[in-house]
């Protein structure tokens, strides 16, 4: 069930932010913006006065290549409504602690509100590179009917609840085949794709995305 009087979009975890400007490879912001791209012209991220509030939705991450295997670039918080993500509407996330719910990051801008979920994603799973969140109504109303493994419905999002809840599935489901697909119950239209990398995800809420049209 839908639960209407969630918020869209609010930083729940405790935040240890340093602003600084980041430096990063061209490459990464080059497949973070073409995984984003494609989501925004299927309207799986972005800002729309009509859903949730007018506030932004969906997010995008990419694993840093580093022996620190839980950092990450993730797009900031409120970016979806830009068409195209500079090195200021990013966030490098240096740390996760859920048990705690605090994440560090540092950037320009502050990371999602999601980010403690793609932290322990990235913990869970070391063979997944990549996160994409996004809302889709119709995968999620379909979820069930698409074979997909979810979340509790009374867990909402961005709390230690859920990040355990995401942890758990993504330790029980990963052995599998990447691309991991799963939808958040207690988070209005959520879903996410993990994988070993942005286009594989992409491709995979795609095919989802198809698959859930054809049944409604």
């Amino acid at each position: 069930m839908k639960n209407e009087a969630e918020i869209e979009g609010v930083i729940k975890y405790q935040l240890n932010f340093l602003e600084r400007p980041l430096a990063m490879d061209a490459e990464i912001l080059r497949q973070l913006n073409e995984a984003r791209k494609q989501m925004l012209d299927e309207g799986l991220i972005g800002a729309d006065e009509n859903r949730y509030g007018g506030l932004g939705f969906g997010n995008l991450s990419l694993r840093c290549n580093t022996t620190q295997c839980s950092r990450f670039f993730i797009s900031g918080s409120q970016t979806g409504h830009l068409q195209t993500l500079s090195e200021s509407d990013l966030a490098y996330v240096t740390g996760c602690d859920n048990r705690h719910n605090t994440v560090n990051a540092e950037g320009q801008c502050k990371p999602s509100s999601e980010s403690m979920t793609h932290g322990v994603i990235y913990q869970s799973c070391l063979a997944i590179n990549a996160v994409i969140h996004v809302h889709s109504p119709d995968i999620w109303y379909h979820s069930a009917a698409l074979g997909l493994p979810d979340t509790a419905g009374d867990i909402t999002y961005g709390t230690p609840e859920m990040a355990a809840s995401v942890s758990a599935l993504v330790t029980r489901h990963s052995r599998h085949e990447l691309p991991l697909v799963f939808t958040m119950r207690g988070h209005v239209d959520g879903v996410v794709a993990g994988g070993e990398n942005l286009r594989q995800c992409a491709r995979a809420l795609h095919q989802f995305r198809v698959r859930a049209q054809e049944l409604n």
